[in-house]
């Protein structure tokens, strides 16, 4: 019997041993999670969700970069086509009536229509934050987008550089009513009515559908067989101009840059770059939309935080053309969205 209890004595000394010292590992645990930081919650709703844009893939890549840096939890969602505003509304009602966020990041895809759903996110105490394109409102603490004006003015500029005076451009643009388009296209008219040389012969809407871009590109030719130049104000703009002046022998050709259409367009995808690099698009303005994304929720954080935001934060813009095409800082610019 002496020697039974002796031996359950000796492991009664390291059974409480590790009892204190997993009862001291969950006490640690408790206060640390008490202690550290919890995630943010932060919904995005972008203008399309669908992957045939490489502007909007490269965005979710900074806004899911941005999430990890800045230890948010990021609910990225949006409509199907970038012209479904009804749908981007239903969305951010959705999103408001079940699961409200502690922060908004929206792109806007009507400047006006989205003022009512930006108001309602304020009364819930959402912080809100407009990327990209802008609502007619006060509310969003900053705006986290590109210089659009600015854009549509170095498009121009470029266009006037390379088109000899006295010719005729068509401006075909995305989406009527959203802050890209009526800024860049406000950029590009001033810059092209200072100059006074070049008539305009006005603006085409494509709903942001490439087939549209075609088929209005087509019509125009059809209309204007003296057509100079055309500025295509968003990636599916441009591609579907792209297209339609190859295919209908239109195009600018390397070996003979004075003849063709010259286009010059926005964005950059693997199919602009191709088209760059053949000659048919003279030129893009590209954004850096890893940068958009990663800084709209920095800018999220900081306003749940309730640090000082910068109203607008501009996120930048650089010329491209088959000149600079090549350039390592550029090809890291235009490759982002492989990396």
């Amino acid at each position: 019997m002496k020697l039974k209890f002796k031996s359950i004595s000796s492991l009664i000394i390291p059974a409480m041993l590790v009892l204190i010292l997993l009862a001291g590992s969950f006490i640690i645990l408790f206060f640390t999670r008490l202690s550290s930081p919890k995630e943010i919650r932060v919904a995005a709703v972008i203008k399309a969700i669908a992957n045939d844009s490489e502007f909007w893939e490269v965005v979710k890549t900074g806004l899911r970069a941005g999430a990890q840096e800045f230890s948010v939890d990021i609910d990225i969602q949006g409509p199907w086509a970038e012209s479904d505003v009804e749908g981007q509304i239903r969305i951010i009602e959705g999103i408001l009536r079940n699961n409200p966020p502690a922060a908004l990041i929206l792109a806007a895809a009507d400047y006006k229509r989205l003022v009512p759903v930006v108001e309602k996110a304020h009364a819930q105490g959402i912080k809100v934050i407009a990327m990209d394109s802008g609502v007619d409102s006060p509310i969003p603490l900053s705006f986290v987008a590109t210089n659009n004006v600015e854009g549509g003015q170095k498009a121009a500029a470029e266009m006037i550089r390379i088109l000899e005076p006295g010719r005729k451009i068509a401006i075909i643009n995305h989406v009527r009513g959203t802050t890209t388009a009526m800024e860049r296209e406000a950029g590009a008219r001033e810059i092209l009515e200072t100059d006074g040389r070049y008539t305009i012969l006005g603006t085409w809407f494509t709903d942001n559908f490439e087939e549209n871009a075609y088929s209005i590109t087509g019509q125009v030719l059809q209309d204007h067989p003296d057509l100079g130049g055309i500025l295509a104000m968003n990636e599916i703009s441009a591609i579907g101009a792209a297209g339609a002046l190859r295919d209908l022998g239109f195009a600018q050709r390397p070996e003979d840059p004075e003849k063709g259409v010259k286009l010059v367009g926005f964005d950059h995808s693997l199919g602009e770059i191709q088209s760059i690099e053949q000659g048919i698009i003279a030129a893009t303005v590209i954004q850096k939309p890893f940068n958009m994304g990663y800084l709209a929720v920095r800018a999220a954080r900081d306003g749940v935080l309730n640090r000082k935001l910068s109203p607008f934060i501009d996120t930048g813009l650089v010329l491209i053309t088959r000149d600079n095409l090549y350039e390592p800082e550029n090809q890291k610019l235009l490759f982002s969205f492989v990396e």
